[in-house]
């Protein structure tokens, strides 16, 4: 008769051993608070890095301008399309990377874990995306009862200015989604949901934090950011798997993006 096995372990192994193997490690509070402030710093000089990039490329030698002149470049890069696109994907590709580096220098982490990328359910994924469903129908009421119509200002004049526009598509739909659910709900939220501050105020901080972020935004807008943000974080710690909230992430700015397309 075969010997039983426990834990996934067969009788004779070592089980002292097992018992005393480091479990995959996380940065605590203060850890995740301080990378943390650090990446999003960084974050918001490789998008100025970005839109100097898209000057440079679209205006040459930009010594020629004056300051208001390279001022306004600047800020009227910033809100165009292909400046989005730009510093949108500057951010994911190193800021992304410098977030894998920040858990690689913790002892004992492991990626997949830390970031808990792990499959799900068709099932799961398709109730998730029903109650994303059912929050953007209820900030779409509202917005009509406030006598709101159609997208953000941004968001138009964002598609206006895209060229090409299928870069800002791809922008907004994968890589901004991958490199804020790795950093809020991947990174932020495990190290802060593990500490005092418990899984529901690692939730609320991270969205707080999200919506803060969103400047372009005007208060209502900035207002629903909040509360997706609450359902990608509950989302993260329910399914268990970062995938969730990518995913509801991705659907949200396609939504919000097929809307500019279509109604302007």
């Amino acid at each position: 008769m075969a010997a039983p096995k426990v834990a996934g372990l067969a009788k004779g192994d070592n089980m002292a051993e097992a018992i005393e193997a480091p479990q995959a490690a996380h940065w605590g509070f203060w850890g995740t608070l301080i990378w943390g402030t650090m990446l999003l710093v960084i974050g918001g000089v490789l998008q100025i890095i970005g839109i100097f990039a898209v000057v440079l490329w679209r205006d040459g030698n930009i010594d020629k301008l004056a300051g208001s002149e390279l001022l306004q470049a600047l800020i009227s890069t910033g809100d165009s399309g292909l400046g989005i696109s730009v510093m949108t994907f500057v951010t994911t590709v190193v800021g992304g990377g410098l977030v894998v580096g920040v858990i690689k220098l913790k002892k004992n982490s492991v990626l997949r874990e830390y970031l808990c990328i792990k499959p799900v359910s068709l099932a799961t994924m398709r109730n998730w995306l029903a109650l994303l469903g059912g929050l953007l129908v209820i900030e779409e009421l509202l917005a009509i009862a406030l006598g709101r119509s159609g997208g953000s200002e941004f968001m138009s004049v964002a598609y206006a200015t895209a060229n090409p526009v299928w870069l800002l598509w791809i922008a907004l739909v994968i890589a901004a989604p991958l490199f804020e659910e790795t950093l809020f709900r991947g990174f932020l939220l495990k190290g802060f949901a593990a500490s005092f501050m418990g899984p529901i105020g690692a939730v609320v901080l991270t969205s707080g934090v999200w919506a803060a972020l969103h400047l372009q935004y005007d208060a209502f807008d900035m207002a629903t950011v909040f509360c997706c943000g609450l359902l990608f974080g509950t989302a993260r710690l329910v399914a268990g798997s970062l995938l969730v909230p990518l995913a509801l992430h991705a659907a949200t700015n396609l939504l919000a993006t097929a809307e500019v397309a279509v109604f302007g």
